[in-house]
């Protein structure tokens, strides 16, 4: 999802970069929308926005003011 929005990058400039990774790694995988979620991703070429079900939806928004995109 955060590659998808172009926040991947962004990712490893905050601190404790690894920390907020795992948890976000472990939000998605206890999200219970793993095929919504594969499907979405498939389906959305350039996406302003993760899907309103997304437990990583307010880290993303943080990204993406971090980098500029919002």
């Amino acid at each position: 999802m955060m590659q998808k929005l172009g926040v991947d990058r962004q990712l490893k400039t905050v601190p404790d970069h690894e920390a907020v990774t795992r948890r976000a790694v472990d939000r998605c995988r206890s999200c219970g929308h793993q095929d919504e979620c594969a499907i979405w991703i498939d389906e959305n070429e350039q996406p302003n926005d993760p899907p309103d079900y997304c437990r990583n939806r307010d880290l993303i928004a943080r990204l993406q003011h971090a980098a500029g995109l919002r």
